[in-house]
């Protein structure tokens, strides 16, 4: 692995996965190669491809403010958008395709994607799954660890706000997340192992680079990782938001909630004994149920709502994010914890659309790019 760099501020940066479809059928395209060959300038140099040649991935810059990061990604939207209108293609931003057929989607050509292909089979096939992945600077990489063991308490609240995949392959689910089934199918992809400290994770990666189970550090495909060449933890439990504003407030909580166990690390506070069968089953309830479940506190055992916990997250974050001038993304988020998740809002919709899913995808796509 490499060095951890240094972050000396909890600086923000986002990946967001879009999918390409057809603006009058609303179907998946394979047409990556086409949008990658006509971006140009810093735009091509912030977009790259993801596992399926209907999917690509758009990079913001680092930032130090959500508010500088929420422009950031509307202009990246923007840009990306146009570019793929010139093509007729058009851009989405979900956590699923309503009804794309897995078996017709071709993967990416290059090497490490069909070393996936080969290594995964049948499960990467079946990933027509599209994340929100959120980086966060710290300073070295023991903090690191300590944050992406704590943060485990709220990943699975997180996600179940975050949820905007109730549709697959043509039907209504049952699941808040489908793109967290799938994705979860894949090897090291839920929490990582248990470690006291950073040598021990370099010393597991190391055996499983000599068995052959992974090529490269990015192979560690937890919900929530270390990033050592950008000195950041990676938070990739969410659900790709349609809606850049819930963007914004998930980087708010995440970026305070980071600032704050940071400091709690050099206070010299011990981490938390969080119950791994309860991390496990409301992992589980997060993604089936969404914000409409009732879990076990991991730590204390205490039974509350999905939406209490994540209550109790914006009420612990919120002193940082004051610091961090941030709290108006919190506040929003807490109506969003009362409007509902995205799953949700897609469910209401089709409902008004009396089921036509291509309407769906296509008001979807409308909703990408309003801001």
């Amino acid at each position: 692995m490499k060095p951890f760099k240094r972050n000396d501020y909890p600086s923000l940066g986002v990946e967001e996965e879009f999918h390409l479809i057809d603006p009058k059928t609303a179907d998946l395209i394979p047409r990556v190669d086409d949008v990658m060959a006509q971006l140009e300038g810093d735009l091509r140099e912030s977009v790259c491809y993801e596992l399926l040649q209907s999917v690509l991935e758009n990079r913001t810059g680092v930032y130090s403010t959500v508010d500088d990061l929420v422009k950031g990604i509307a202009q990246g939207r923007t840009l990306l958008a146009l570019s793929c209108d010139k093509l007729n293609i058009t851009l989405v931003a979900s956590g699923s395709h309503p009804f794309g057929k897995w078996r017709h989607q071709p993967f990416v050509d290059n090497a490490h994607y069909q070393w996936v292909r080969k290594n995964c089979g049948y499960i990467a096939h079946r990933l027509l799954a599209f994340g929100l992945h959120i980086h966060v600077g710290v300073k070295n990489a023991e903090v690191a660890i300590y944050v992406m063991h704590e943060m485990r308490r709220w990943a699975y609240p997180l996600l179940a706000l975050s949820a905007n995949s109730p549709y697959y392959e043509g039907l209504e689910t049952g699941l808040a997340s489908t793109r967290t089934h799938l994705f979860n199918s894949m090897p090291r992809t839920r929490f990582a192992p248990h470690f006291n400290n950073f040598s021990e994770l370099t010393y597991y990666y190391e055996k499983l680079l000599a068995t052959g189970d992974i090529t490269r550090p990015g192979d560690l495909w937890w919900c929530i990782r270390p990033q050592p060449p950008l000195g950041t933890v990676e938070f990739r439990f969410f659900d790709l938001p349609t809606s850049v504003r819930r963007i914004g407030a998930f980087a708010a909580i995440t970026q305070a909630a980071v600032a704050t166990y940071q400091d709690a690390f050099f206070a010299g506070k011990p981490a938390h004994t969080l119950n791994p069968g309860y991390l496990d089953q409301n992992w589980w309830r997060a993604l089936k149920d969404g914000l409409n479940a009732d879990i076990a506190e991991p730590e204390t055992g205490e039974i509350l709502s999905m939406r209490a916990q994540l209550k109790r997250l914006v009420e612990f974050v919120y002193p940082k994010a004051i610091e961090l001038n941030s709290e108006h993304h919190l506040k929003y988020a807490l109506t969003m914890i009362e409007q509902g998740s995205e799953a949700e809002l897609q469910l209401d919709l089709c409902k008004k659309l009396h089921g036509d899913l291509r309407a769906l995808e296509l008001e979807i796509a409308k909703q990408t790019i309003n801001f």
